[in-house]
């Protein structure tokens, strides 16, 4: 058993730390950073400038960006593809860049 010094405080450094602990830590780090990853590419990807800064600096273990994707980027994606399927129903092209107006 190790004793410690009064004069350096009580600090836990990563090598004192118990290895299931450290499985547990590995695991958290690499779920949310594939949810971040994936959510953040399509904030990106559909333009969306405020959900990609509120995902970019929120850690909530991937809840909100499970909320994104699989709330307000599933919404998104319908719109597209119904939007295509009246484009190809009447023969118009795709606007391109152009958003749509309300």
């Amino acid at each position: 058993m190790r004793k410690h010094n009064s004069s350096h405080g009580s600090s836990l450094q990563f090598r004192d730390v118990q290895p299931g602990v450290k499985v547990l830590l590995g695991g958290a780090i690499a779920w949310t950073l594939a949810w971040k990853g994936v959510s953040l590419w399509r904030a990106a990807r559909n333009g969306s400038k405020p959900w990609f800064a509120t995902l970019l600096v929120s850690n909530t273990l991937g809840v909100l960006d499970a909320v994104y994707l699989f709330g307000v980027d599933r919404r998104h994606r319908s719109e597209h593809r119904e939007e295509l399927a009246v484009l190809a129903a009447t023969g118009e092209p795709e606007q391109g860049a152009h958003r749509q107006e309300t």
